[in-house]
Parts: C-alpha cells; structure tokens; sequence
C-alpha cells in the first residue's frame, strides 16, 4: 500500500502543498539516498516544501538539541547502501510493470 502511495506521489496524482505526500516523498528520498532517515533533515525539508515559515517556531528547539550535541548536521549512510537500493529499485520496477499489465492491452497496432 505504501508503495502505490509512493508512487502517486512520484506520478504527481496528490494535491500540491500538502504535508503528507511532501513527507512521503522526502522520507523516501532520505531512505533511498541514507538506508536511514535524519529526523533534522526531514523535518526541516518538510517544512520547507509545506511550511516555511514553521521552521522559525523551531529555533528554540533546534538551538537545545544543538547545544546538548543531540542533533547531526551530517547525517550517515547505511553500510550496504547500494544493495538497498538495488532491491528497492527492483521492487518499483516490479510494481510499476504490473500496474501497466493491470491496465490491459493497448489499443496500439
């Protein structure tokens, strides 16, 4: 189910703004790109596609988070990345086909 949420979004078939598909997305990038998600990375990338002005409530948290040395600013990869993203690549390729086959022959000739 989450993946034909994944890829209404990719398709763009969801409403322009809205905050679940941006973090859908982005929580797929970062998962795509780290094997992991940087929660400071997310949540200010989400912010920024839904809500820009919603970061500056987060000043006074983030400063506490910094400070305390609780909050990475560069966050790391998985080891293994690439195998991650070979079966993930695999598994969208193998949705997106039946979904195609689902729709039924063409008219083409």
């Amino acid at each position: 189910m989450y993946e034909l949420k994944r890829l209404g979004v990719e398709f763009g078939l969801v409403q322009e703004g809205a905050v679940a598909p941006a973090l859908s997305k982005t929580f797929v990038e970062y998962v795509d790109k780290y094997g992991r998600i940087p929660e400071t990375a997310l949540v200010m990338k989400v912010l920024l596609k839904t809500n820009p002005m919603g970061i500056l409530k987060m000043i006074p948290h983030g400063l506490r988070l910094l400070l305390r040395g609780r909050m990475p600013f560069v966050p790391h990869r998985i080891a293994g990345i690439s195998e991650l993203q070979k079966c993930s690549g695999a598994m969208t390729e193998a949705l997106v086909s039946g979904l195609h086959s689902a729709a039924g022959p063409s008219d083409e000739v």
